[in-house]
C-alpha cells in the first residue's frame, strides 16, 4: 500500500467523523515529515575522509550536484538518491584559512546554515593541531550564531594513529597503545571544542566504530530528519538502537505536528477538544507504520 493510502487509512480509523474535514491538512503535514529531505553540512580539511565516510555509511555514493559561489569560495553540494528519497551533503568551505574577518564567508554561511539539519565536523585522528578548525568553529558559533547542538565532531582515520604499524588488519581495530592515544585525542577534542554530542574515534576505511558513530549521528539529528537519514543507511548500520532512536524522533515530530494543528487552525473549542482527545491514538497509529514508511 502506498504512503498516502496508509496515512489516509489511519486518519479514517482514528479520527472521529466530526474531524473528517481536517484529513487533507493533517495528511499533508504528516507527509511533509515522512518525505523530508535532510541536508547535512560537512566541515573539515581536504583529506580528512568526508566523502569516504558518507560512502561507507549509505547505500548510494555521493554525487556532485552544484556549487554555490561566493567570490573565490564555494560550498559544494552532493546528493544521495535512493528511490524517491534525497539526502544532500554540503561541503562547507573555509577550514584551513583564517576566516574570522572574511565578509564573503560570513554572507555565505548566513545563507547556508539555516538550511542545514546538522554539521558533521571531521577531524583527522593523527593530526597534531586543529588551530584552523578552532578558528572556523569560533567563527560559526560566535559570529554566525550557529547553535552548538547542530555540530557533531568525529575523529576519522583512527587507523593512522601512532604507532600505525600496530593496527590489527584482521580485526580492523587498534592496538592497546593506539587505543590509548585515540582516547587522548578524544579528550583533546572535548577540551578544545566543548561539544554537545559525544565524540568518537573511528575509521571509515577500516569500518572501525562506524556502528557506534551512526547511533550518535541519528541521536544528534533533529527529530524530523532522523528517520529519512536512517532510510538511506547501509543495512549493516541500521541496527535496532538506531531504528529505535529514529522511531522515537518520528513519534515526537508527529506529536508536535498535531499540536501545531490544534493551536494554529481556527477550530471551535469543541473540535479542538475532540482532536486533543484523539491525538495520542493518532500519534501511536502513525508511529506504528514507521517500518513501512522508512
Amino acid at each position: 500500500m502506498s504512503t498516502p493510502n496508509l496515512i489516509s487509512n489511519v486518519l479514517t480509523k482514528t479520527l472521529p467523523q466530526s474531524l473528517s474535514h481536517l484529513h487533507a491538512q493533517i495528511e499533508n503535514k504528516l507527509n511533509a515529515i515522512i518525505h523530508y529531505s535532510p541536508t547535512i553540512g560537512l566541515m573539515g580539511k581536504t583529506g580528512v575522509g568526508k566523502s569516504s565516510l558518507c560512502n561507507a555509511l549509505f547505500q548510494t555514493n555521493v554525487s556532485p550536484v552544484s556549487d554555490i559561489h561566493s567570490g573565490t569560495h564555494e560550498a559544494k553540494h552532493f546528493e544521495m538518491q535512493l528511490g524517491t528519497r534525497t539526502l544532500t551533503f554540503v561541503d562547507l568551505p573555509g577550514v584551513g584559512e583564517s576566516i574570522a574577518s572574511n565578509d564573503a564567508y560570513h554572507t555565505q554561511y548566513q545563507q547556508l546554515l539555516p538550511k542545514l539539519d546538522l554539521i558533521i565536523w571531521v577531524l583527522r585522528a593523527d593530526e597534531r593541531a586543529w588551530i584552523s578548525d578552532e578558528l572556523a568553529y569560533q567563527f560559526l558559533t560566535e559570529q554566525c550564531g550557529y547553535d552548538k547542538t547542530r555540530f557533531l565532531f568525529v575523529l576519522n582515520q583512527a587507523d593512522k594513529i601512532e604507532p600505525c604499524r600496530e593496527w590489527d588488519l584482521e580485526q580492523h581495530s587498534p592496538s592497546d597503545k593506539q587505543y590509548q592515544h585515540l582516547q587522548q585525542k578524544v579528550d583533546r577534542v572535548q577540551r578544545t571544542f566543548l561539544p554537545v554530542h559525544p565524540i568518537i574515534a573511528m575509521s571509515a576505511k577500516e569500518s572501525y566504530q562506524l556502528t557506534q558513530f551512526v547511533e550518535i549521528l541519528i541521536a544528534a539529528l533533529p527529530s524530523h530528519a532522523s528517520s529519512s537519514v536512517v532510510s538511506q543507511l547501509q543495512t549493516t548500520y541500521r541496527t535496532q538502537p538506531v531504528e529505535y532512536i529514529a522511531r522515537q524522533g518520528f513519534n515526537r515530530s508527529v506529536k508536535e505536528t498535531i499540536d501545531s494543528i490544534i493551536h494554529e487552525l481556527p477550530l471551535s473549542t469543541l473540535l479542538k477538544t475532540v482532536l486533543v482527545k484523539a491525538k495520542d491514538v493518532l500519534v501511536d497509529a502513525v508511529t506504528s507504520l514507521w517500518r513501512w514508511l522508512f
